[in-house]
């Protein structure tokens, strides 16, 4: 388990860097056109990709990597819980369709502060056995994720003309924070090679190429919404299991395996947002060619 005192700060940390983040997503695209893409088919397949195959995935992998009780705990634990926060910083990058990111984000993030510590609590009983677990885990998340949104409409509704430079800022103070909870976790961001095993790490870096695949296929035909897809659906929510890290009882290794998969998520995603955004660059080029000859 984590230390209390640090894991106050970590709460802290995180607070203010999901508040600034999911700001800056609130006033990132008109309301209107987030709520029309909510509606679509595309919306229901990402949501079908998140909550029902990749946990199926997770289960597959168990199986097939042989993974300890321990671990099996970890990656489960993680692969319940979609909706990560850098989903959109990768999304600009790969040049993908930011208001398609910026509502399937909105959505995966209001989800699974409901359905991620019910499904945990179904699954783990004893990880949820202290009295008031669900309760007590569902309020700090509503309470990490409501307050954005709704100052977000207010800024908008009644602040249109500052809005622009408010999504900037809290954009800027998300990226800072996020490096600030990265050297803060530092000492346990550490990946226990001999707890995780080979098969460990095969499995989690298995689990996000698969996540790839899954959300690659299931995003349509437009390029820009596969790999908004794509990354979204590998990218998982740190919030919510560094929460459930540092509010259960957790096994020491259960937390090693949801750490380990963090620490390889962000540079995976990062080189594949980058080959994503070639994809788009080399397409381009190909047109142009075409239209010239």
């Amino acid at each position: 388990m984590i230390d209390n005192p640090l894991s106050s700060s970590i709460q802290i940390v995180i607070f203010f860097f999901l508040f600034s983040f999911l700001l800056s997503v609130a006033l990132e695209k008109p309301k209107q056109e987030i709520l029309t893409l909510m509606k679509s088919s595309l919306m229901g397949r990402s949501l079908f990709a998140n909550f029902i195959l990749m946990p199926i995935m997770c289960l597959i992998l168990i199986w097939l990597f042989r993974l300890p009780p321990e671990i099996s705990v970890g990656l489960l634990m993680v692969a319940l819980a979609p909706g990560g926060m850098l989903g959109l910083h990768f999304a600009r990058i790969a040049k993908g369709n930011l208001a398609y990111a910026v509502g399937l984000i909105i959505m995966l993030s209001m989800l699974s502060i409901v359905i991620a510590p019910m499904l945990i609590y179904l699954i783990f009983p004893s990880i949820a056995a202290k009295d008031g677990f669900i309760v007590s885990l569902l309020s700090r998340l509503l309470l990490f994720i409501i307050p954005p949104f709704l100052v977000g409409q207010i800024v908008q509704h009644w602040l249109p003309s500052i809005a622009m430079k408010v999504q900037k800022l809290s954009s800027f103070l998300s990226i800072v924070l996020f490096i600030t909870l990265t050297v803060v976790t530092s000492k346990f961001k550490v990946l226990d090679t001999q707890a995780l095993g080979w098969n460990g790490l095969a499995a989690i870096v298995a689990f996000i190429g698969i996540s790839w695949f899954v959300g690659w296929q299931m995003g349509g035909s437009e390029l820009e919404n596969r790999k908004v897809l794509a990354i979204t659906t590998s990218m998982r929510n740190v919030a919510i299991c560094l929460l459930i890290a540092t509010s259960s009882g957790v096994n020491r290794n259960t937390e090693s395996t949801m750490l380990a998969f963090n620490v390889l998520l962000t540079p995976m995603n990062l080189v594949f947002a980058e080959a994503m955004k070639r994809v788009e660059l080399t397409s381009q080029k190909q047109v142009t060619q075409s239209d010239a000859d």
